[in-house]
This record gives structure tokens, C-alpha cells and sequence, in this order.
């Protein structure tokens, strides 16, 4: 059975109607409020400049250490808004519907009998919603597009960084790429971001210099390359990062390189120089190089025309090196 037609005969066997009765959350609980906030405007912009307006969601969850590092370094590129699922959702790949009031939510940071959806009291940028990853980033475009940016859609959706990696066939079944997949069919580039360092930690459990601060650095690198210029990416095209686990080699951000890759093996590729193809991205992080692999994902989760990975490839050069996995030879191409 093809993975779409399992996808839509889960939605149809588990469909669940989306407005549901909602219960009050206590009001001494300050990770979520029900009542409409203002629209807050995040004091880190940089003066003079106009903010791209940014929506972050992942599959593992919105108290997840990793989606809290990278809400908090986005917010110095752009206006930011975080729209995550309840409690974790890997593994639900494109599936889209929402569950009801929460019970059980990830390291216990919504009271049992909390409505469906809500945000952090203190940080009302900071959103869940109780249902899959897609379902959680869709309540950002219906829901928090309107309250914080007057209807307008992000101009670019970050995704992850996943706890572990999304290679290849993963890809068709990650939710972390499936809350990019949803953004680009709703017109909006997006990147999903994965990294090898698995252990799961709540937000609380944060620390100056540790992984989710390292893979948050790196992302950045690339979201502030993709969005340099506009158009940010090509029409229908996200991006699949994946980040190698940390080494002792690999623990600082100028340790790694970005490589472009393919997300498949044996398909039609670019040449990296005229003696290197771009890699899969499989067989660059199985290199146990510290090397970031960036691959150029269709709406249809699946490897783009060479055309379309020639355009980003020209985009992402500046921070780009070429990989010759077989010799273990890593040729910089930019100057960032």
C-alpha cells in the first residue's frame, strides 16, 4: 500500500471533528491562557529593518528543547511565531487532524483538561495545538496568521530541528517534513530541519553551548542565506537538513560544512565542480564528517529536476562546500 493512500485512509478511519468543547485552564497555570492576547512585538527586531515574518512548528512537540532553541535565536532574524503539537507527533507524516481537549502533554506542560489549543501566558508566541504536526502548524496559519500579523502568511516556516535524523525514505513519513510538505502547498518555503543527537529533553533542560543550541546556530546559517534575496526558494520547493551527531570533532558551528545533496541515491544530480557530484544525503552523513546535508524536496517529498536544484544550489553557494565522500575531500565553494 503506497504511503498516500495509507495517509488518506487514516484521516478517514480518524476523523475527528475540530471544534470541540473547550475546558478552562486553570489560572494559576502559566504555560497557556484561552482568552485572545494582543499582538506582542518581539523586541528583538533590528531597527530599521522590516521582518520577515517567520512560523516555527515541529513533530516532537511544542516543550521540546530543540523548536524552544530555535524560536529564541529566530526571533533575532525575524517576527516570530511558534505553532507546535501538544505532545509528540513523530512518525504521523502528512496526517491532519486534531484530538480534542489535552491529556497527557509532553513533560507534563499543559494541564490534563486543557482546551485543544492554547499558548504560553508569559510568551503568547509560543502556541500549541493538540493534534499531528501538520495539524499544529495548519492552527498557525488559520489561527496566527490573523492574530499577530493581520492574515498575512509567514514568509518562510521552519520545522525541527527533528530529534533525529530524516533521510531518504523518512522523509515520506517524518512529520517534521510533513509540516514543511503542508507550508510550500500553501505557497510558503519552507525548511525542515533533522539532527542525529536523539535524546529527547524538555525546554527546561536547556544549557548554554549544548546540542539544541549548536543545530539552532547552524539552521540559522542557512535560513538567513535562503532569505538573503527573495524569492527565498523556488515555488513548491522546501528543504530537508539533516545535522550529523556531535564528536569530538563536530562541537562547534565553525566545525561543519553544508554540502548539497539528493535525498535518494541514483538520481539525476548537479555537479558540485566539475569533478564532484552533489551526494546523497545519506552517504554524507554515514561519512561521520561534520558535514550538514541540504537537499532540495518537491511538494511531493521527492528529489526536484536538476533545473530546480541548480537554482538553490546557486542561492545556498555562499555557505556551500562540495563533498567528495569516496576521497574524504571537502572543497569550500563561498565566502560566508
Amino acid at each position: 500500500m503506497s504511503p498516500s493512500l495509507l495517509c488518506t485512509l487514516a484521516l478517514g478511519a480518524l476523523a475527528i471533528p475540530s471544534t470541540v468543547l473547550a475546558i478552562p485552564a486553570p489560572t494559576t497555570f502559566d504555560r497557556l491562557i484561552t482568552e485572545n492576547a494582543a499582538a506582542v512585538v518581539d523586541p528583538s527586531f533590528k531597527a530599521g529593518a522590516p521582518p520577515i515574518k517567520i512560523l516555527v512548528g515541529n513533530d516532537d512537540g511544542w516543550a521540546e528543547a530543540n523548536i524552544r532553541q530555535l524560536y529564541a535565536d529566530a526571533k533575532k532574524a525575524g517576527n516570530v511565531v511558534l505553532s507546535a503539537p501538544a505532545k509528540n507527533g513523530s512518525g504521523s507524516s502528512s496526517l491532519n487532524f486534531l484530538y480534542g481537549p489535552v491529556f497527557g502533554a509532553e513533560y507534563d506542560s499543559i494541564p490534563d483538561g486543557a482546551p485543544e489549543s492554547g499558548f504560553n501566558q508569559t510568551d503568547p508566541r509560543l502556541n500549541y495545538a493538540n493534534g499531528t504536526p501538520v495539524a499544529a502548524i495548519a492552527h498557525g496559519f488559520k489561527e496566527l496568521t490573523t492574530k499577530f500579523w493581520g492574515g498575512d502568511k509567514p514568509d518562510i516556516v521552519l520545522s525541527g530541528p527533528n530529534v533525529g535524523f530524516n533521510l531518504g525514505v523518512q522523509t515520506l513519513f517524518s512529520g517534521t517534513v510533513g509540516v514543511a510538505n503542508f507550508a510550500v502547498k500553501q505557497g510558503v518555503p519552507a525548511i525542515a530541519f533533522s539532527g542525529g543527537d536523539d535524546e529527547r529533553r524538555p525546554w527546561t533542560a536547556l544549557q548554554k553551548g549544548d546540542v539544541a543550541h549548536l543545530y539552532s546556530q547552524l539552521a540559522m546559517t542557512i535560513t538567513d542565506q535562503v532569505t538573503s534575496s527573495v524569492p527565498f526558494l523556488p515555488e513548491g520547493v522546501s528543504l530537508n537538513v539533516n545535522f550529523p551527531k556531535l564528536s569530538a570533532n563536530c562541537l562547534k558551528a565553525e566545525d561543519f560544512k553544508f554540502v548539497h545533496t539528493t535525498i535518494y541515491p541514483f538520481v539525476p544530480t548537479i555537479q558540485c565542480t566539475g569533478s564532484v557530484k552533489a551526494p546523497d544525503e545519506a552517504d554524507v552523513i554515514a561519512s561521520g564528517a561534520c558535514l550538514v546535508s541540504i537537499s532540495v524536496m518537491g511538494s511531493h517529498k521527492l528529489d526536484v529536476g536538476q533545473a530546480t536544484q541548480t537554482t538553490v544550489f546557486n542561492k545556498l553557494e555562499p555557505i556551500l562546500s562540495c563533498a567528495d565522500i569516496k576521497n574524504n575531500v571537502i572543497v569550500p565553494l563561498g565566502t560566508a
